[in-house]
């Protein structure tokens, strides 16, 4: 995993937060809106199908960082796990339990699903807090230099 550009991981994480939009933007068409609403239940199946693509694409970054976070750990130079690993690391966890406790509410738990509704408003906010923190930590810790590749 050591050989993923910086351009593949920037291009995953915007196509993760679009998906996540996409996710709150198809629920909020079926349950925010009032009124009559054309084809809802094709709605609900492209947000179901959207839910589990995204549930398999978190699992990607997830896995790299963990790979980066074990290699780092083995370096014997002082390193730490500072504030922006431990951040990043923390939200990407968080909105994947979070994505797997809304759908065991759908799923198996089905009186709470009335809370899936503001699971999937949380998902979706920490999708897009995860990447502008770490965007931010990262443009911070490059310093205005140049990425090759």
């Amino acid at each position: 995993m050591d050989d993923i550009s910086v351009k593949t991981k920037t291009y995953v994480t915007i196509g993760l937060v679009v998906l996540a939009l996409f996710e709150f933007v198809t629920a909020m068409y079926v349950y925010g809106r009032k009124g009559e609403k054309k084809n809802p239940k094709l709605v609900l199946t492209m947000h179901r199908v959207g839910g589990y693509i995204f549930l398999v694409y978190w699992l990607w970054p997830m896995i790299v960082g963990a790979d980066l976070l074990a290699r780092l750990s083995r370096y014997e130079d002082g390193w730490q796990f500072d504030g922006p690993r431990f951040y990043h690391a923390f939200l990407g966890v968080t909105v994947f339990v979070l994505l797997l406790l809304k759908i065991s509410c759908v799923r198996f738990y089905t009186n709470f699903r009335t809370s899936a509704r503001w699971l999937g408003i949380v998902i979706t906010v920490g999708a897009i807090v995860t990447w502008l923190v770490s965007g931010a930590f990262w443009l911070f810790a490059m310093g205005g230099r140049t990425v090759a590749g």
